[in-house]
């Protein structure tokens, strides 16, 4: 996808893509401004639950070079999952949403979800996330399994909280409910 979203919540965002008729994929990146880089500082990020156990989404850190860090947001052990729909929020003076690649949690069976992942343009702090099965079935997830990966630049010296808010990972009835007992962890991005 392309672009930014409009002021639009994780929860209706994800509503609407139910809805919308099966489309297949969606993958590649959406960012904000970026930043200028800062090859002087190196990222990582700092879970806030390191060893998630079942029905936790939880981010971890992915892949890092310099002043970049992927940021993987995982599912563990969740069965009958359609979808999720979240928002993260981050510190934009310090911090640069990048954009995004596919996870592999809800593309089993040869699904291709829908991705919708961008910043809300009023509100460059906040990246508004849904996905979707395109097929309408839902699929258990065993393991910890990755529904997204999203890209930050840090861009100087600092520890920035990344926090998950309006969360929830849905089930398949006709009108999608959350599943219950799901615990959201987030974490921080470093600079140093």
């Amino acid at each position: 996808m392309s672009g930014a979203l409009t002021k639009v919540g994780a929860v209706a965002l994800f509503l609407a893509l139910v809805t919308a008729p099966a489309c297949g994929g969606g993958g590649g990146s959406s960012s904000d401004v970026g930043g200028s880089p800062s090859p002087s500082v190196a990222a990582s990020f700092i879970p806030d639950q390191p060893t998630p156990v079942a029905g936790n989404v939880a981010m971890a850190q992915g892949t890092k070079t310099n002043d970049i860090v992927t940021v993987t947001v995982t599912l563990t052990d969740t069965n009958g999952v359609l979808g999720a729909a979240f928002e993260v929020v981050y510190d934009p003076v310090h911090c640069a949403y990048m954009g995004f690649s596919n996870g592999t949690a809800l593309e089993q069976g040869g699904d291709v979800p829908n991705y919708t992942i961008g910043v809300d343009p009023a509100n460059l702090g906040r990246v508004v996330a849904a996905i979707v099965r395109s097929g309408g079935t839902t699929t258990n997830v065993a393991g910890t399994r990755t529904l997204v990966s999203l890209q930050f630049r840090v861009k100087e010296a600092g520890t920035y909280p990344l926090t998950i808010e309006n969360a929830s990972v849905y089930d398949g009835q006709p009108t999608p409910q959350p599943l219950p007992g799901i615990s959201w962890f987030g974490g921080a991005l470093r600079g140093v």
